[in-house]
């Protein structure tokens, strides 16, 4: 496999890097590369983490929407039904 690189400023980089921890340039760029491609992964994770929470909040938006109070007051008062004064079940 090949990497032709024409770029005199991409190779003064990988150089300095190469030197800077005592790698080889093809170890230094694997690395780089490696790391760049973890952060851009998490990141793109994360964004899509966020979309979904983005979504049920929507949802939980339309939902609220969608109730009555009596509605929201049976559903309130639903615990007392199924649970006793110490939160276990009846």
């Amino acid at each position: 496999m090949s990497l032709n690189i024409k770029n005199e400023r991409t190779h003064a980089l990988v150089r300095r890097l190469a030197d800077l921890t005592g790698q080889s340039q093809t170890a230094a760029i694997e690395d780089a590369v490696a790391r760049r491609l973890a952060d851009v992964e998490a990141s793109t994770a994360a964004a899509a983490v966020d979309q979904q929470w983005a979504d049920v909040a929507g949802l939980l938006v339309e939902f609220r929407a969608g109730v009555t109070a009596d509605e929201r007051a049976r559903m309130l008062g639903a615990d007392d039904e199924l649970y006793d004064e110490h939160g276990l079940p009846r």
